[in-house]
């Protein structure tokens, strides 16, 4: 990878993170699998508004969606480059620090501590796993191309 490539993805990192909402989702994100719907009741915003910030993480890689009926669910991504790895390593102990993201994620626990939720990435396991390669990108014809807009997908 080229200092150039290696400087414009870690500048559209910082960007994903630049935002007080994103960072509150991913201190959720970081030992659970969350639905839309309990992110709204946390945090209490909008669920365009989550759902919105949720795409923006999504679309920088940093988490992955796995849809359950009418309902989506998010969780850090197991496909993380080495520097995304890193610094999410290092934002996780950084916000072990913060009392007020450790109250979120208590409400959170207390709320939904008997939810079910299939196996994810967590910050133990992000301690111990190894980055994948980054895959190449298919080949998409321009006008093939169908843009998925998740709360049309969720109102229709």
């Amino acid at each position: 990878m080229t200092t150039q490539i290696a400087l414009t993805n870690t500048a559209n990192l910082f960007l994903a993170l630049g935002d007080p909402t994103r960072l509150r989702l991913l201190n959720l994100l970081r030992e659970n699998e969350v639905c839309v719907s309990s992110f709204t009741e946390i945090l209490r915003h909008s669920q365009p508004l989550i759902s919105r910030h949720l795409a923006y993480l999504r679309s920088a890689g940093i988490v992955e969606a796995r849809r359950d009926g009418k309902w989506m669910h998010y969780s850090i991504s197991n496909r993380l480059d080495d520097n995304t790895h890193r610094l999410l390593i290092e934002l996780f102990k950084w916000m072990e620090l913060q009392g007020s993201l450790n109250e979120e994620r208590a409400e959170y626990n207390a709320k939904f501590e008997n939810t079910e939720v299939p196996e994810t990435l967590t910050i133990d396991k992000l301690w111990s796993v190894r980055p994948a390669a980054p895959k190449e990108e298919p080949m998409v014809e321009p006008d093939r191309y169908v843009h998925h807009n998740e709360l049309e997908d969720f109102l229709l």
